[in-house]
């Protein structure tokens, strides 16, 4: 039967995960690191403090608040999730995220799990589970309360990740198609579904955003992008702005600015370089447009600066 949507009494598991991953952290003699790969597609991740807004891309993936509460931003959206609670992304969006509730006694922890569609189609086919009906069409957040089965597979995920190489090769596919069968049995199920085997419209969504992640250098042809779905442009631009909480040129916009934070922070480009790398035509837009995403001029990400 799936578990009741009513949030339980999680503060034990909670405590014990914590002390599992404080351990883990004390042997990797990673204290001070922010954010730790732990498996193949699993982080820890780590704050002393409440945090300014970060810009970055969040991927399909499950973020456990263990400790402490955290905030995302993606275009007028805001939401707020703390510990016991999951952060469930379903598309890739470049969003802003930044933590509410830390300090040095009391850091924020966190455990981000990526969720590929392929292994969801995985296990719902072993469930022998068929569409019945309408799925709706993913968001791109949703938040959801930690259950006590999800919780105690978080704990093995943290167990695992201080096992042996081999241990890690054998039962980390396993342990992570129980984590999407633990999901599908709770209130973030839907949503998996959708992400596994998503409507009409919703596959069109993703293929526009692909379209706009390999191109994001181009000039944006929303006309071009509209026509590939089978959509006017109006059309087009809702139904874009539905799957990402962005509008086309605020997805694009986004990703080139991340990517030359990135090429900045590498160093070897001078500023007027990167901007028309990533696509702009215009050093001074760049930078004006920069420094309101990241709240810092670009000379600042260059390496050696101090902010």
């Amino acid at each position: 039967m799936p578990e009741s949507a009513a949030p339980e009494n999680s503060s034990r598991p909670l405590v014990d995960i914590r002390s599992s991953v404080h351990e883990l952290l004390r042997a990797r003699d990673a204290r001070d690191e922010a954010l730790v790969e732990i498996l193949p597609g699993a982080w820890l991740a780590r704050a002393y403090s409440t945090q300014a807004p970060a810009p970055a891309v969040y991927r399909p993936a499950l973020g456990a608040v263990l400790q402490g509460s955290k905030r995302v931003l993606v275009g007028d959206s805001v939401l707020d999730y703390r510990e016991g609670e999951a952060l469930l992304t379903q598309l890739p969006v470049p969003a802003r995220g930044m933590v509410i509730a830390a300090d040095r006694h009391t850091p924020f922890l966190g455990l981000v799990v990526e969720l590929e569609p392929a292994v969801i189609r995985e296990v719902l086919g072993a469930m022998g589970e068929v569409t019945a009906g309408p799925l709706p069409a993913p968001a791109p957040f949703s938040v959801a309360p930690l259950h006590a089965t999800v919780l105690a597979c978080l704990q093995r995920v943290v167990t695992l990740a201080s096992d042996s190489t081999s241990a890690q090769r054998i039962l980390w596919p396993a342990l992570q198609r129980e984590l999407v069968f633990r999901l599908l049995q709770g209130p973030i199920g839907p949503a998996l579904r959708s992400m596994a085997r998503p409507p009409p419209i919703a596959r069109k969504m993703e293929r526009a955003i692909r379209s706009v992640q390999r191109g994001f250098r181009q000039p944006l042809d929303t006309a071009t992008l509209a026509g590939s779905a089978g959509m006017s442009p109006t059309l087009f631009y809702r139904n874009f702005r539905d799957a990402t909480g962005l509008s086309p040129l605020q997805y694009q916009k986004q990703l080139r600015l991340l990517e030359a934070r990135r090429l900045l922070q590498r160093g070897g480009s001078s500023i007027a370089a990167t901007a028309y790398a990533v696509g702009y035509e215009s050093p001074s837009q760049f930078s004006r447009e920069f420094g309101r995403l990241f709240g810092h001029p670009p000379r600042q990400s260059l390496p050696g600066t101090v902010r």
